[in-house]
């Protein structure tokens, strides 16, 4: 058999063994699938996005694709409802399991043994009693205090005691944790009861003086409740500073909201295409000519502010305005339509903000304030809300005066006033 031949038979039987191991992992899922509704629960291959909407706190509750996947649902022995699912976004991917609490109570993150705080959590890591190897986080140290009661301490220790490590958190109405041992149902049926008796313990905690409002139908956004997604909103490519050459321009991911009493915001990435023609040579040596077709896409990030100002720019270097701060003038560039109105704003205590909280370049036109942030994501639209708050909140009320404003329309959020160069 000559080498031609060899390699064409290895190609074939390949392909037998891969369409084998294909034919044997569809019927070992059909026979899983069989297993759970066996049992009375159900399986749904793609479910809908309402099936996590209700949650709101890391895994859930960031990033743009959040995409539930393979989703488990029934009801313990006792009768209390549960849903196992896979769940993924730009920031996470894995397995989540969860049991229904009787009230909505403030989030709560407990860790324990061979396992990670989760990303994107916010909280306030306070003492635990549950032993060393433990850490508990929440917003309300006093909460934490008041769920960890010895028993539901005891329940905790028990589940620890039959895996890795625990990664349980409060979401809600939702006593949520990751990794559940899915693969196995009879191993399944045990973690989830056991998760079971963790919530029955905490409904019979008195946590009433917590109990939360219920959350707002849609896809939310952790720590940022007045963030709403819109998706598409292609109006905007004519109202914002996008890049007007080329064609098939478009809008996605748009996100419009605001944090507290800051300017309120809109950001979305900008797609568009160009054409060009371009001269090549062919296999036979002749000049040919193709269309080439190229995508683009640009991250918008804009804030309105309550009055027009005039043009200011800060960028990180280049050369700009010079400031009395020489460490100031090496880190940052800042160029103005009016220089005094750029000394007004750019004061000694802006400046030690700027260098504390470097920001990404931005630029005040008229009354929005645009930021050229390089990417389009939750932690950019987040840092640059906090920061810009913060620095309008700096600006010296005569400043404001001077533009038409009885008063600074944001008061600082420190203790410390904010000094009024002007009077």
């Amino acid at each position: 058999m000559d080498e031609a031949a060899i390699a064409v038979l290895i190609v074939i039987l390949l392909g037998a063994a891969g369409i084998t191991w294909g034919i044997v992992a569809l019927v070992r899922r059909q026979q899983y699938i069989k297993s759970l509704r066996d049992r009375g629960w159900i399986f749904v291959n793609s479910p809908a996005f309402d099936a996590v909407e209700r949650l709101g706190n890391p895994p859930f509750g960031l990033g743009f694709r959040r995409r539930p996947d393979d989703q488990i649902a029934g009801l313990t022995s006792l009768g209390r409802p549960f849903q196992v699912i896979e769940y993924s976004s730009e920031h996470w991917s894995g397995w989540v399991g969860m049991v229904t609490l009787s009230r909505r109570l403030p989030e709560l993150w407990i860790t324990g043994g061979e396992t990670q705080p989760r990303y994107g959590v916010e909280a306030v890591m306070v003492p635990s009693q549950l032993g060393p190897g433990w850490q508990v986080g929440a917003l309300d140290p006093a909460f934490a205090a008041a769920v960890l009661t010895p028993q539901v301490c005891e329940q905790l220790n028990v589940m620890a005691a039959g895996g890795p490590g625990v990664n349980l958190s409060i979401d809600g109405d939702q006593l949520v944790m990751l990794d559940p041992p899915r693969k196995e149902v009879e191993l399944l049926a045990y973690w989830l009861e056991v998760l079971a008796t963790v919530a029955a313990v905490i409904d019979d905690t008195p946590l009433d003086h917590w109990i939360q409002p219920v959350k707002p139908w849609g896809m939310t956004f952790y720590h940022h409740p007045d963030w709403q997604w819109i998706g598409v909103d292609d109006s905007l490519l004519q109202t914002t500073p996008v890049t007007q050459s080329g064609h098939d321009h478009s809008t996605s991911e748009v996100i419009r909201g605001r944090d507290g009493d800051g300017p309120p915001f809109v950001a979305f990435t900008h797609h568009w295409k160009t054409t060009r023609t371009e001269t090549y040579t062919d296999s036979e040596g002749r000049s040919q000519t193709r269309t080439v077709v190229e995508n683009h896409s640009e991250p918008i990030l804009g804030f309105q502010l309550p009055i027009r100002m005039p043009w200011l720019q800060v960028a990180n270097r280049g050369r700009g305005i010079t400031f009395e701060s020489e460490a100031f003038n090496k880190q940052f560039s800042v160029t103005a339509q009016d220089p005094k109105f750029a000394y007004d704003v750019i004061h000694p205590r802006q400046m030690e903000y700027l260098m504390a909280n470097p920001p990404a370049p931005f630029r005040i036109v008229d009354d929005w304030a645009w930021f050229s942030t390089g990417v389009h994501n939750q932690p950019a639209i987040a840092h640059s809300s906090h920061f810009l708050r913060g620095f309008l909140s700096r600006i010296p009320r005569f400043a404001w005066r001077n533009l038409g404003l009885p008063d600074t329309p944001y008061p600082p959020q420190d203790r410390t006033p904010v000094p009024d160069h002007g009077e």
